[in-house]
């Protein structure tokens, strides 16, 4: 729910939920080389390691078994809707593979839709990271040595086409997987019908800080799950046309 029209398979509206809530089987300790922290901003502590459920922002979350041989990610999606105004907060629409199930301490690369109501809600971008969800440095930490993990990511902003695609409608085809061993991210915008690039294709450098993660993934290709969500930080200010995400399909490249 909520149920998605032709030729869509998932619809992600804006989230009604105002406060997340315990993840349903992830655990604080499920992964044994990291441990978690919590950081009491009026006294300076940390506390940990955790255990127990993990919290979560409120979502809609669709979530795919485990699969191998991830060398890239392609989404078939329509971006529709806008915020009018903006109020502070932001609503995030990602489609994105992650390696670790309960997104701690996770290498990520994939897609996603920040909406704040600027100028910039009219573009994506493709993400890839390591340690996501490790902000700030002192909540994830290495098992045994309590070494801090830091979270780094780098992003490739990719403009939204404004026209219609072949057929009419608003979905078309992101894209972007390794090429020349890992060095790169080839990212393309595509007409999911006609197949033609609707923007000259990206060939992005690599950062350092993923070279070794990306040569292992270009090699044999990566193991771990998809997901799709929509997930916010605050109630926003929208019009009478709210934004929503809907996925026609999700592809992986091998």
């Amino acid at each position: 729910m909520p149920a998605a029209s032709e030729p869509y398979e998932f619809s992600f509206p804006y989230p009604p939920q105002l406060k997340g809530g315990d993840k349903a089987g992830c655990d604080a300790r499920e992964d044994a080389n990291v441990d978690l922290y919590s950081y009491n901003s009026e006294t300076g502590t940390w506390t940990g390691p955790l255990s127990g459920p993990v919290y979560t922002n409120p979502s809609y979350l669709e979530i795919s078994s485990s699969n191998t041989g991830w060398k890239g990610i392609a989404i078939d999606v329509s971006y529709e809707g806008k915020i009018d105004q903006s109020d502070g907060h932001t609503l995030i629409d990602s489609v994105f593979f992650h390696a670790e199930r309960c997104y701690r301490a996770s290498t990520e690369f994939g897609f996603s839709h920040y909406l704040k109501g600027q100028p910039s809600d009219a573009q994506i971008s493709f993400y890839y990271e390591i340690n996501a969800n490790c902000h700030p440095v002192g909540k994830c930490r290495v098992h045994g040595s309590g070494e801090p993990l830091e979270e780094k990511r780098d992003n490739v902003p990719i403009q939204i086409p404004l026209h219609p695609n072949s057929r009419g409608g608003s979905n078309w085809i992101y894209e972007a997987f390794l090429i020349d061993g890992g060095s790169k991210w080839r990212i393309r915008v595509r007409d999911p019908y006609t197949h033609k690039d609707q923007i000259a294709p990206i060939d992005h450098d690599v950062q350092d800080f993923f070279m070794q993660t990306v040569k292992e993934y270009a090699a044999q290709g990566a193991t771990g799950f998809v997901t799709a969500t929509a997930t916010r930080d605050g109630a926003l200010i929208y019009s009478d046309n709210p934004p929503v995400m809907n996925i026609v399909r999700i592809y992986s490249a091998k």
